[in-house]
């Protein structure tokens, strides 16, 4: 071989370790833990949201950041192959959820690294982050869920999402959400009620044929009961040990958002935080405006690093 095809080969090597996808897993009580890892450089530990949705929804995304950073894409507890056993509110809880990730970080041998949190996954960064201060570098939330939990913000969510459908598809959802309860629902029916569903999520309904095979990805509905109930029931408020952070806190929301007031209240309790809009984007602007969304996400980790 050449020293120029030599030089040629290592390079394309190398382009292709950095996007490679690893799956790993941690053994722990209940079960193992599974984790994907992209690329390398600075570490960044991307969260999904939900709760309860698999993490192929930020594949994608792992894969675009995986180009200039290191990027661990956790199958949460309760998602994909994680699954425990039991699988019931003593394995799947906000407690659980938050000593995974400590447990994360012990097996990669990580004493810090940015969270990334995407909806759910923003809610469960902040968490951590008032857990375990010393282990975050900073925080980047997109779009991100309550920073308080409790019947108010719960139902909070659920009404804003409902705002956003038509009379007519709000009686369709409900329709199809009582046959899918009795299990007498089709596929044909269920695809129309997650497709119909996911109208709240973006900034124009005609969109949404083109971005749906990116969002719509498997959920574990048995894992989002058993956390939305913790959370209705919960008094869980981390406002202010937020204030205690002092780590770098940036918060990236679409402007159509249905949950965009959480982006806006988090910037009036803690000013210091950087807070920018994307027009034309509701809950995935990674989907929906990918330009202006990872010019602004890889401007917010380089601030950082």
């Amino acid at each position: 071989m050449t020293i120029r095809y030599l030089i040629l080969f290592v390079s394309l090597f190398a382009v292709s370790n950095l996007t490679a996808q690893k799956i790993d897993s941690i053994k722990y009580d209940n079960g193992f833990l599974y984790y994907h890892s992209y690329g390398q450089g600075e570490p960044i530990i991307l969260l999904s949201g939900g709760p309860g949705n698999n993490c192929s929804q930020l594949s994608e995304m792992a894969m675009e950041l995986s180009k200039n950073y290191r990027v661990i894409l956790l199958e949460q507890r309760g998602t994909g192959l994680s699954i425990p056993i039991p699988f019931d509110s003593t394995t799947i809880n906000l407690t659980t959820a938050v000593s995974d990730l400590k447990l994360l970080l012990d097996k990669l041998n990580l004493n810090k690294a940015i969270f990334c949190g995407h909806s759910w996954g923003g809610s469960l960064a902040m968490y951590f982050a008032t857990t375990y201060p010393e282990k975050v570098k900073s925080l980047i939330l997109i779009d991100p869920g309550f920073f308080s939990l409790g019947k108010e913000l719960t139902d909070n969510f659920y009404n804003n999402r409902s705002a956003r459908w038509s009379i007519s598809e709000k009686k369709l959802i409900d329709s199809l959400t009582i046959k899918k309860d009795k299990n007498s629902i089709t596929n044909d029916e269920l695809y129309t009620l997650k497709y119909t569903q996911r109208l709240a999520y973006v900034s124009k309904k005609e969109r949404l044929d083109t971005l749906y095979k990116k969002i719509d990805v498997p959920v574990n509905s048995n894992m989002t009961a058993l956390l939305f109930k913790e959370a209705t029931n919960s008094k869980i408020d981390f406002r202010q040990s937020l204030k205690n952070l002092n780590k770098p806190v940036s918060v990236i929301c679409g402007s159509q958002d249905f949950l965009s007031d959480v982006s806006y209240e988090l910037k009036i309790n803690y000013p210091e935080y950087n807070l920018y809009w994307i027009q034309g984007s509701g809950h995935f602007p990674m989907y929906e405006q990918p330009e202006q969304f990872y010019l602004l996400l890889r401007k917010v980790i380089e601030a950082v690093k």
